[in-house]
């Protein structure tokens, strides 16, 4: 263990026998159990959020996370001598869900389904300025930015390959992403959202197969860094869109996925909505546009330029998906 590692573990009442790195972190044997080392670049707000939230869903029992453990001055970061923050968190000893695996995938929409029994704000703590996620808002910000990008690549001099492979792309999937917007709003979601605000209702923010380890007969939940104030359709959006990708939108497989998380808390009906919308939108072109966008011009675009092949690829699948699993689809 470098000299580094020494002086961050030093700050926390732990007796350690064993320290060995993993992928980004330093991971500890205690007495205490698996512990887990690693950068924290997030708002300092959200380590109060994360306490909070962890602590209900550990106090059910029924899903293991990766709790925030607190130095010896009581406060959840430490800093080494650059001056940069760590965590250190619970750990478990577990493989990452592999996606290849239907019978995994099953087991991480089980324990999302479980996991959302306890992720909701105690009420007699102040929320403060905590924003509630917006769906019409969140919507109507992608498309301002998909418009600007499109008038950038526009008036670019001489394009690249992927640029005018983009281009030629670009309206397709910038009409499908207004006409969501369109619908949305036409959508009253108002009791919907009054249903979260009431219920103080979190997600994990970024359940992705990565971020569930099968720990024999336990699952364990990790990185809450991206939790947010939002219904638990956004975690089960995310998991499916994801998965889906994978697979190509396999339609007996989205629906499976959906009546297993259903068999345990069935969706109301605006929550269905919701479900579809957020599938519906080309998030997956949005996120290439956003990261060419937001990256050096040279860089090297073959990657890209497949992804971007793979979506398009993808699109009459996807609203095929859509038409048979939510009796609708946006043209």
């Amino acid at each position: 263990m470098n000299d580094r590692a020494v002086s961050l573990l030093e700050q926390y009442e732990l007796n350690i026998t064993r320290t060995y790195k993993g992928r980004g972190c330093i991971l500890c044997e205690t007495e205490e159990g698996l512990k887990i080392l690693q950068e924290y670049h997030a708002p300092q707000q959200k380590l109060v959020l994360m306490e909070h939230l962890l602590k209900n869903v550990s106090a059910l029992g029924l899903v293991d996370v990766d709790s925030l453990v607190p130095n010896k001055e009581g406060t959840y970061t430490v800093k080494d001598r650059d001056g940069v923050t760590y965590v250190l968190k619970d750990y478990y000893e577990g493989h990452e869900c592999n996606p290849k695996n239907r019978e995994e995938l099953s087991d991480c929409i089980h324990t999302m389904a479980l996991l959302h029994t306890g992720m909701f704000y105690p009420k007699e703590e102040a929320l403060g300025d905590i924003a509630r996620f917006d769906l019409k808002e969140e919507t109507a910000r992608h498309n301002r930015m998909l418009r600007k990008i499109r008038k950038y690549v526009r008036e670019r001099g001489s394009k690249t390959a992927f640029e005018q492979f983009l281009l030629s792309e670009y309206d397709v999937f910038l009409k499908r992403a207004e006409a969501a917007e369109e619908r949305i709003c036409k959508e009253d979601f108002t009791s919907f959202y009054q249903e979260v605000e009431k219920q103080r209702s979190f997600v994990h923010g970024d359940f992705q197969y990565h971020n569930v380890l099968m720990c024999g007969q336990r699952r364990a939940v990790v990185n809450f860094e991206r939790c947010r104030f939002d219904s638990r359709i956004g975690d089960l959006a995310l998991f499916l869109r994801k998965i889906m990708e994978k697979y190509e939108w396999d339609m007996l497989l989205g629906e499976k996925m959906i009546q297993e998380y259903e068999a345990f808390t069935p969706l109301k009906e605006a929550e269905r909505r919701q479900l579809f919308y957020r599938l519906s939108y080309p998030e997956k072109f949005r996120k290439i546009v956003s990261t060419y966008y937001n990256s050096n011009k040279a860089f090297q675009s073959l990657v890209y330029g497949e992804k971007l092949m793979a979506v398009c690829a993808q699109e009459e699948k996807k609203q095929n998906f859509l038409r048979k699993v939510f009796d609708d689809v946006i043209e």
